[in-house]
């Protein structure tokens, strides 16, 4: 009994001890709970009384700065003599400078759109304002032609169109682009004459003066064997030599004149044996890669082929240190591609405005324009120490000139 009483008595003064330390102010669940509660009253205050102000005053001065941006845009806009226009992202003109309104007096702002003016917008314009995009639109307008700078502005929800009339540029380019075709037919005209008269002078060399030397020679050695007693032996082998000398110079003068042996020994022939000379005097390396069939082109496009394969190589031996030369010729049913490669230490070209190329010299230049002469289209594709590539691409006209081009390559 003892035992028991001693046991409850225990318990009581632990149930004792636990209610005075749920009622104690100094319990840690107390102290965290108002720990929590000050934190989240600060965190309230501070949002309230200290962000939100800081917020709504950067948001007044942001929308005091695009105002003033907007107000700065129309200022300006009004100032310049170029017609200027605004679109909200709907495409809805909201906004015409002083030389727009005049320009363009029959728009009705906030009523009429973009498309009253643009018949053709293949743009997203409410997205082109939104992504800040930038480009260029040339249209004709009113007779005249613009260059319309579209300029998105995000922030304003807009965007600004200035157009700059290019009408006087576009004919002063239509102008030149007529002057280079009347310089070109004028050059083209001038260069079938020279090669007609170097064609006549050529042949009078070769067929003439040639064969009239020859003749001498044959008298002169028929005259010897009459004379053999009269005549100086010395002096007769000098003359005989200085005779054979001037044939093979007016042989020489007729094939540069005009390369003759074209015709005599055909295209395929000539350019390999170009190439052997040069890989035999230079010790560059040469695969040419021409079909091995019976190539039949227009006379013009054989002759041109001829020179800019020998400039080519004329350029390669003297300036680019080159060790091997590709000569590629791929004539296909409707195409003819000339491709030279070499693997020297190649240049950059320089190309002007009218897609001439320029060089020290005028062999690429001429080059060109025997290529374009025959509307064929050329190309140089070179850089330092990385070698140069000639491309020359003819289109078949098998009725240019009157004469035959029907070829055929080997796969064909």
């Amino acid at each position: 009994m003892i035992i028991i009483h001693s046991t409850l008595l225990q318990n009581s003064n632990e149930l004792k001890k636990y209610i005075e330390l749920i009622f104690n102010v100094y319990n840690p669940v107390y102290l965290s709970a108002f720990i929590l509660v000050v934190l989240i009253l600060l965190l309230y205050i501070s949002y309230r009384y200290i962000y939100n102000p800081l917020l709504r005053k950067h948001r007044k001065e942001k929308e005091n700065l695009e105002l003033q941006t907007a107000k700065l845009l129309v200022l300006f806009s009004e100032l310049d003599p170029n017609p200027i226009m605004r679109i909200n992202t709907s495409g809805e003109i909201v906004g015409l400078n002083r030389a727009a309104k005049e320009k363009f007096n029959n728009i009705k702002i906030n009523v009429d759109k973009l498309d009253v003016i643009l018949k053709k917008m293949d743009f997203d314009i409410k997205q082109s304002i939104l992504d800040n995009q930038s480009f260029v639109i040339t249209q004709k307008l009113n007779g005249n032609f613009y260059e319309i700078n579209f300029h998105g502005i995000s922030f304003l929800e807009m965007a600004q169109l200035y157009f700059l009339d290019v009408s006087v540029k576009k004919e002063y380019g239509e102008q030149m682009n007529l002057y280079q075709k009347l310089l070109s037919n004028s050059s083209a005209h001038l260069h079938k004459v020279l090669e007609e008269e170097r064609s006549k002078f050529s042949r009078l060399l070769h067929d003439s003066v040639g064969q009239n030397l020859l003749l001498i020679k044959m008298n002169i050695l028929n005259q010897k064997k009459i004379n053999r007693e009269v005549l100086n032996e010395s002096e007769f082998e000098k003359a005989l030599e200085l005779l054979e000398s001037t044939i093979i110079e007016v042989k020489e003068i007729s094939r540069n004149i005009r390369p003759l042996n074209i015709e005599e020994l055909g295209l395929n022939t000539v350019l390999k044996s170009m190439c052997m000379n040069v890989s035999k005097e230079y010790g560059i390396e040469t695969n040419v890669q021409i079909p091995e069939t019976n190539i039949i082109l227009n006379n013009d496009l054989e002759v041109c082929i001829y020179m800019v394969v020998q400039e080519a190589l004329n350029n390669i031996m003297r300036h680019s240190k080159a060790k091997k030369v590709i000569v590629n010729l791929d004539i296909k049913d409707e195409t003819t591609t000339l491709i030279i490669s070499d693997d020297g230490i190649g240049f950059k070209p320089t190309q002007l405005l009218n897609e001439k190329y320029i060089s020290d010299g005028l062999g690429i230049l001429n080059m060109q324009e025997q290529v374009e002469r025959l509307n064929g289209s050329f190309h140089i594709d070179s850089s330092n120490n990385h070698g140069t590539i000639i491309i020359a691409d003819f289109l078949l006209d098998n009725k240019r000139n009157g004469t035959k081009s029907n070829y055929k390559s080997t796969g064909s």
